[in-house]
């Protein structure tokens, strides 16, 4: 075919050649016929019920060989422009590549916030839920999601205080003003040898001395206990309501708080019935040491209110997105590592006095690196000094470079999810109060507002039967 051709695109009408249009044979517009459905014979048209102000783009493609796309058109738009006439990505040009990807880069940034904030709660039946199903729908928000209802936040925030409480419980266990005498270690040492018993303690140690010669206060112990008992409730209530048992042991936080829990009630059951045991058996008191410290990572049951704080799970997700800058700054930091560890062995190999092996090289490699510079090993030659040098400078570019991206991620998760936050309280002023900002108020001054509106669509949402809710 040759000649002109009429195309109708959205009531405007275009003219070119068929010559023109079969320099690209694989698209819709290349592979035109007569006999295709979007000809009119009676018009001797082809009709196409797109947008007209994109088909000038598209039809510089055919002239031009290349397609270049108007900064001020939604990257949405260019996607189903290319999905309809059939024009391969590859087509589009290198200048203008980049802001076609920069929507589908900001698509899947929002559909990774998107399921980063839904709630995903009870899986309840839509009809015939019964008493017990209602108690354990409300007991599961209660407990998970802290915008659920005012009782729930404050319960979130009394629950972040206890988990201070608990972090801080461990350091006073080892003051010494604050523990009370139990015996004199003269004593002690007389009535271990008196009963044939193995002393592991060491007398020139004040701290093993004071933890054998001393106990915690009663308050202290108290309050430990009020602290476990409170954990362990809030832990078999959140089981025992959730209604998707397998995904509980799949949340690391549910899986940490399963080990708490032993650690917990094993140095209770020590402390009431083994405590005399702790003086003879070493292996037991290595076993005690050991659940103490697990009790610590309590601390990380701070997470659980990141529900309610979304710039603290923004964090988190920067964090996660930002493995593969992560793992590469490991990677180049113990290369570089090992490689000072080397040069300042060598450097200061004629001192006798310092870095006598490379293992010690490593240790201060790293706290040079992070500027830290504890200053218990320090070279003393003029070439050792050299090599410090450019190791200081050195971790200071190979720290510096991959913090700067994992900010810029942060960065824009933080203005999407404002973003998306100020889009949702808009359709929620829509949707309850019935207002269109255009009528009564500006945006920014509706917004304001819909602190009250956000409360009661809570509340309806803990009082439906199936949910899932796209906080």
């Amino acid at each position: 075919m040759s000649g002109e051709i009429h195309i109708n695109v959205g009531g405007t009408l275009f003219e070119t050649k068929w010559s023109t249009l079969q320099r690209h044979c694989d698209t819709l517009l290349g592979s035109l016929t007569t006999t295709s459905e979007y000809y009119n014979k009676d018009k001797k048209q082809f009709f196409f019920d797109r947008n007209p102000e994109l088909f000038n783009t598209i039809l510089d493609f055919y002239r031009n060989g290349e397609l270049h796309f108007p900064t001020h058109i939604c990257g949405w738009n260019w996607k189903q422009e290319l999905e309809f006439w059939r024009i391969s990505v590859t087509d589009i040009s290198e200048c203008c590549y980049p802001k076609y990807i920069k929507y589908e880069k900001d698509q899947n940034l929002v559909n990774y916030i998107k399921n980063a904030f839904i709630v995903r709660t009870a899986e309840y039946q839509t009809h015939k839920v019964s008493c017990l199903a209602g108690i354990k729908q409300r007991i599961w928000l209660f407990l998970e999601e802290p915008t659920s209802s005012i009782a729930a936040k404050i319960f979130s925030i009394f629950y972040l205080l206890i988990v201070l409480l608990s972090a801080i419980t461990p350091m006073l266990v080892t003051h010494p003003d604050l523990r009370q005498k139990h015996v004199d270690l003269d004593k002690l040492i007389y009535w271990v040898n008196l009963n044939g018993l193995n002393l592991w303690i060491d007398k020139e140690n004040p701290k093993e001395v004071m933890f054998v010669t001393t106990v915690p206060p009663k308050w202290l112990k108290d309050l430990d206990l009020f602290i476990t008992m409170f954990f362990s409730c809030e832990q078999i209530s959140r089981f025992a309501s959730c209604p998707r048992k397998k995904e509980f042991f799949k949340d690391w936080l549910n899986v940490l708080d399963i080990i708490l829990f032993f650690a917990m009630w094993t140095i209770f059951i020590i402390d009431q019935s083994f405590d005399e045991k702790l003086l003879e058996n070493y292996e037991l008191l290595i076993f005690y040491s050991v659940c103490y410290c697990l009790v610590v990572f309590r601390l990380f049951r701070f997470f659980r209110i990141t529900k309610q704080y979304s710039a603290l799970r923004i964090l988190l997700m920067s964090v996660k997105s930002s493995m593969k800058e992560l793992g590469l700054l490991s990677i180049t930091f113990l290369i570089f590592v090992l490689l000072f560890a080397n040069l300042i062995y060598f450097a200061e190999l004629r001192d006798p006095t310092t870095f006598p092996d490379m293992v010690i090289g490593i240790w201060w490699t790293v706290v040079t690196m992070t500027t830290v510079g504890y200053g218990d090993e320090v070279p003393k030659t003029a070439l050792g000094r050299t090599v410090g040098s450019l190791c200081a400078v050195s971790g200071l570019l190979i720290i510096a470079m991959p913090i700067a991206v994992i900010a810029g991620k942060f960065n824009d998760l933080y203005e999407k999810n404002a973003n998306r936050e100020d889009f949702q309280k808009l359709h929620t002023i829509q949707k309850i109060g019935k207002v269109h900002p255009s009528n009564i108020m500006t945006l920014k001054q509706s917004l304001k507002n819909t602190h009250h509106l956000n409360t009661r669509e809570m509340k309806s949402n803990a009082d439906n039967k199936i949910f899932d809710v796209d906080m």
